[in-house]
């Protein structure tokens, strides 16, 4: 009876196998980060592009019109 485990020890154990896994995937993103940006920055130099070349590949478009979480940020009207 000891070896059966409730269903709530379940659910810890999976949260904590669920937390375990997330950190491990965040840890790996780290150490790939740094070994695609040398991959990209071989690249940059191989081909020779410029800033300017870039510029539109890389351009982020509407962040300025929303929050940090996403969201439309509300219309506020000036005061005169």
């Amino acid at each position: 009876m000891s070896d059966l485990k409730t269903a709530s020890q379940q659910l810890d154990d999976a949260i904590k196998a669920a937390e375990a896994a997330a950190a491990k995937v965040e840890e790996l993103k780290k150490v790939t980060r740094e070994e695609d940006l040398k991959n990209v920055l071989a690249l940059i130099a191989r081909h020779g592009f410029t800033q300017t070349d870039l510029k539109s590949v890389l351009k982020v478009r509407g962040t300025t019109a929303k929050t940090a979480t996403g969201t439309k940020r509300a219309y506020v009207r000036k005061k005169k």
